[in-house]
């Protein structure tokens, strides 16, 4: 803060006045003097004698001598002071501030105040600082400016209004200028803009406080550790699981809290492989306490990072899926059970229809025997895989199994995307395409030697995709239509049609062989595409 007189200099400044008094002085003194020489009681003595008169010249002259002296002190004194006043009016003028007089009203209005608040200096200039700008304090004006009496100046925020109407927060500094006998003359205030910072604090806190809920009230276990393994956050589940507060618990490791230190070892090993590959993972770790059951989190680790993208440790977020694991183990063995059971029966059934068809013809027989082994094998496909769903080449392959194994002969050209299907799909899919295979052996390309088979399958992109399956044959003999449907075709062009959700065709009027088509809604027929959850954090 820069202080500098506002009212004139005064013409008799110090030194200069001084010098004046006692040339006067002087002066006097040698006229009082004169004067009683004057009055003497010797007639023949003159009034004034010529050594008098030239003293008393003397003393005139340097009595003017220095009046000019001080004169041309004093002026260079004023040319300084309104020098000063002007070289401070210049760079005041700039800065966020305003002159205000000892009533409050603005006397000064600087091109910084404009760009601050919005008024002009005509529009300024004259009014009542705290009004215009509709000044806020933290405190009241009485206590300011019994502070500015006191101490000479006062700091503080201030909240107050733009020209617009938005609200403007500042840090504001208020200094007395006085005069030279003390006396206060007009208030100088600086003001920086730190609305941009206040705001920033405001959104600041809000986070802070969404992150503290969020923390709070997670039921699974939030943390962050840095570099070495050292607790840096943690929320209540997390200390309610450590059974310590959070005194204890910061900048400590899993070593000291874990029972098991192998378990411990463990998870710092999980821990520095995400920071030292510096990338997202989702796995299961075992955390076990002495005299309880040990439990299973499911834990996701990502890498922290700085504001330059440089990993400093890691978050994590583990949930408890100890109950869960218990009941998937539960439906495994009751699954693994089913599945065992549904073979046995499979099994037996295929028995009772050979011993019942033992008389019988021994077509029927083989073909109910085939049916059901097709069955089976799509059974084995989807009991691999829990029943979640099969491989599309998988289904097909075991489809085509009992009739070759491969080599120089065989005779299957399968080609297709990598699809997944749901289990009634697999297994319709598997039965259609072992009928047509037991066709094309009885009367297609797969009853001469030179015949083939080619499976493909495709996506057919649009508003609702399709899978749509080809069976095209070639190379066997020509082909004629049956005057009836077996129960293959009827199979096909039903039921298989029916459980896939959409149509199935068999085509006769072929030369070298049939053709068959099925096509089914995508959604219908496939496992959606499992989207990954977890993104990294802080890629770039």
């Amino acid at each position: 803060m820069v202080a500098v007189p506002f009212n004139l200099p005064s013409p008799t400044s110090r030194p200069p006045r001084r010098l004046v008094a006692l040339v006067t002085c002087l002066a006097i003194a040698l006229l009082a003097l004169g004067a009683l020489l004057a009055q003497s009681d010797e007639p023949s003595r003159p009034a004034v004698t010529a050594g008098e008169a030239v003293v008393l010249l003397a003393l005139a002259t340097a009595l003017f001598a220095a009046s000019i002296w001080a004169q041309r002190r004093i002026q260079r004194d004023i040319d300084a002071k309104f020098y000063r006043l002007e070289r401070f009016m210049q760079a005041f003028g700039q800065t966020q501030g305003m002159l205000r007089s000892l009533d409050g009203r603005i006397v000064f209005w600087g091109i910084g105040a404009e760009r601050l608040y919005g008024y002009s200096e005509k529009e300024a200039l004259g009014k009542d600082g705290v009004e215009l700008l509709h000044t806020r304090c933290p405190t009241s004006l009485e206590e300011i400016k019994s502070a500015l009496a006191r101490d000479g100046e006062w700091q503080g925020e201030l909240t107050r209004r733009h020209k617009d109407g938005r609200e403007i927060h500042i840090i504001s500094k208020w200094s007395q200028n006085r005069s030279e006998a003390g006396e206060p003359e007009v208030t100088i205030e600086v003001s920086n803009d730190i609305t941009s910072i206040k705001q920033a604090e405001r959104q600041l806190h809000q986070t802070n406080a969404l992150l503290r809920t969020i923390l709070e009230t997670a039921p699974g276990l939030i943390y962050a550790k840095d570099m070495e393994g050292r607790i840096i956050l943690a929320n209540a589940t997390t200390l309610d699981l450590i059974g310590r507060p959070w005194s204890d618990v910061e900048g400590r490791t899993d070593m000291e809290f874990l029972g098991s230190k192998s378990q411990a070892g463990a998870v710092m090993a999980n821990d520095r492989r995400i920071m030292d590959q510096a990338r997202t993972e989702e796995f299961e770790e075992v955390i076990s306490h002495e005299g309880h059951h040990p439990r299973i989190w499911s834990s996701t680790k990502a890498p922290l990072r700085d504001a330059d993208g440089k990993v400093i440790g890691l978050v994590g977020v583990s949930v408890e899926i100890t109950e869960r694991k218990r009941i998937e183990e539960r439906l495994q063995l009751m699954v693994n059970e089913l599945n065992h059971r549904v073979k046995n029966t499979l099994a037996t059934v295929k028995a009772i229809a050979s011993q019942t068809l033992r008389g019988g013809d021994p077509i029927v027989r083989q073909n109910l025997e085939r049916r059901l082994m097709a069955l089976a094998a799509a059974h084995d496909v989807l009991t691999r895989e829990n029943w979640e769903g099969a491989d599309i080449d998988d289904v097909v392959t075991g489809a085509l199994a009992p009739f070759g194994e491969g080599g120089e002969d065989y005779r299957f050209a399968v080609s297709g995307p990598s699809l997944r299907l749901r289990p009634r799909a697999a297994l319709a899919l598997a039965m259609g395409l072992h009928e047509l295979t037991t066709n094309a052996l009885k009367y297609g390309a797969l009853s001469t030697h030179n015949g083939q088979v080619a499976i493909n399958w495709q996506i057919v992109e649009g508003a609702k995709p399709l899978l749509r399956l080809t069976w095209t044959e070639s190379g066997g003999p020509p082909v004629v239509a049956p005057s009836r449907r077996g129960f293959g075709v009827r199979l096909i062009e039903r039921s298989l049609a029916q459980d896939l959700g959409g149509k199935a065709s068999v085509i006769f009027d072929q030369p070298a062989g049939i053709i068959g088509t099925m096509e089914a809604p995508l959604a219908d027929v496939a496992v959606p595409a499992v989207a990954t959850p977890f993104v990294q954090m802080g890629a770039r």
